[in-house]
């Protein structure tokens, strides 16, 4: 099968899946074959398919570019050592099979190809930075999904080095430690928001609309909505308390829209 010549039965696996190991025991994991494979290549995968379209539509929504700020290199720096990391044990496995200990192609297909997403994931951060994109749902998405096999992992290493000590494979347990810290780290980053383009079109007001400098995570669950709702718990609003209507909001915008879509409606069914 495919899974055994990737992965044979190093670290104790039994082929991709083993129900043995997963299920009908005390202490279930996955096998390390389906951690490094199908769960490492999951968020990578997603970011692939995810790639054209999103910076097609980056390319589209052109904002002006954000100035480099410390969220920003911060990111870049993270990201340059998980791409150190991955490609360190690359050549850490190649070094390994010129010394005859055997390994099999996933123990370096896999860092390989987490490498080689992880500047991709570099390259769109900094289209993102470029096109005024203060927050990402795309890139949020991301490194949650690749904490999460990360995490998977984590916890599957600190469970071989109780049973066989860390000792054994310490380079492989050292780096997996450092992976999912440095995964974290940009999960937490990608929560907040970046600062406004710096030649932004939007218009300065005091009593601005919060939604449009709200991370992603606050505009799926409305939490820059709730402090006006707390306020009108506590007494009743008046017109100042109200933020200013945004420009894409205005009926300017919307019956203009409107009115094109009308034509177009009308052109169709005299055709």
């Amino acid at each position: 099968m495919a899974a055994g010549r990737l992965c044979g039965s190093q670290e104790g696996s039994a082929g991709l899946w083993d129900w043995n190991q997963t299920w009908y025991t005390n202490s279930p994991r996955f096998t390390w074959c389906f951690e490094n494979t199908v769960l490492a290549w999951i968020p990578c995968v997603y970011l692939w398919i995810c790639f054209p379209f999103y910076y097609l539509y980056l390319r589209h929504k052109n904002k002006g570019y954000i100035r480099m700020s410390y969220i920003f290199k911060i990111k870049m720096v993270l990201g340059l050592l998980l791409v150190i990391l991955c490609f360190s044990n690359v050549f850490f496995v190649l070094w390994e099979i010129s010394q005859g200990i055997p390994r099999t192609p996933a123990f370096f297909i896999s860092p390989a190809v987490l490498g080689i997403t992880m500047i991709l994931a570099m390259f769109l951060i900094q289209a993102e930075r470029m096109m005024g994109i203060q927050s990402s749902g795309i890139m949020l998405i991301y490194w949650l999904l690749t904490f999460l096999s990360a995490l998977v992992m984590f916890s599957s290493k600190i469970q071989r080095g109780l049973e066989r000590g860390f000792l054994e494979d310490f380079f492989y347990h050292v780096a997996t430690y450092l992976y999912a810290s440095l995964v974290l780290g940009e999960l937490v980053l990608f929560c907040l928001v970046d600062h406004p383009p710096f030649f932004s079109k939007a218009v300065n007001s005091s009593n601005q609309c919060p939604e449009a400098s709200s991370s992603f995570l606050s505009k799926i669950t409305y939490w820059w909505f709730s402090g006006l709702v707390w306020k009108g718990c506590r007494q009743s609003l008046g017109v100042d308390d109200l933020w200013s209507v945004r420009k894409e909001d205005s009926s300017e915008e919307i019956v203009a829209w409107a009115e094109r879509e009308w034509k177009k409606y009308n052109n169709r069914m005299k055709q």
